[in-house]
């Protein structure tokens, strides 16, 4: 059993359970192990693909998934969650929806992802690797940047991209997250000099 089964039949049953008794978040993130890093990276991407910045919402995101990637890069097992979060009780109908949603979302994944390159993907600096990456895209999600197209889904498909990668073994989309992210940083510098030169532009104007 692969490990995308392995996480579907996790949560079919974590739905099941959740019709007859409570099931608790942590408890299932428990069982997911190192992969509910990728699992939860990549959900907490997804807003954030959309060209219009989402102001403040951005820097709470960037602030989280930078969060997620440290702990990565310490080389945790599993996500550390506030005590409140880990305690979460969702009910029957929000597992069932949940289970629902990986599972079209692992189809999804399959459509263009699978194993490739995987020496960039396999062994005990793979979690560090990404963890870097995903620490790098959040602080550039944070980032209190001047308003432009694009600054929020940049460097949220490099996370997007490095989440794909740890639950897919794709060293590819491990490459593509890291050139994802280096044209973050260009595209920042950019933005920010045009701005920069349309003040002086300013400045100049109003003192003539």
């Amino acid at each position: 059993m692969d490990r995308h089964q392995a996480l579907l039949n996790l949560l079919d049953a974590s739905a099941e359970r959740a019709q007859t008794e409570p099931v608790s978040l942590g408890s299932v993130l428990h069982q997911l192990d190192a992969s509910s890093f990728g699992l939860i990276t990549l959900v907490l991407c997804l807003p954030y693909l959309q060209p219009i910045p989402l102001g403040p919402l951005a820097g709470l995101g960037g602030t989280v998934l930078a969060a997620l990637g440290w702990q990565m890069l310490a080389g945790r097992d599993e996500p550390w969650l506030p005590h409140r979060v880990h305690e979460l009780r969702p009910s029957a109908k929000v597992w069932s929806r949940l289970a629902r949603a990986c599972h079209w979302l692992m189809r999804w994944l399959r459509w263009f992802s699978r194993p490739r390159l995987t020496r960039w993907t396999e062994g005990p600096r793979t979690q560090r690797r990404i963890g870097l990456l995903v620490l790098s895209g959040g602080v550039l999600l944070a980032l209190p940047m001047p308003v432009a197209p694009f600054t929020n889904s940049l460097p949220a498909v490099s996370m997007l991209c490095a989440a794909v990668a740890l639950l897919e073994r794709d060293g590819v989309m491990l490459l593509l997250s890291l050139l994802a992210l280096l044209a973050t940083g260009i595209y920042f510098v950019v933005v920010i000099a045009a701005y920069i030169e349309v003040g002086r532009g300013a400045l100049s104007w109003l003192g003539a």
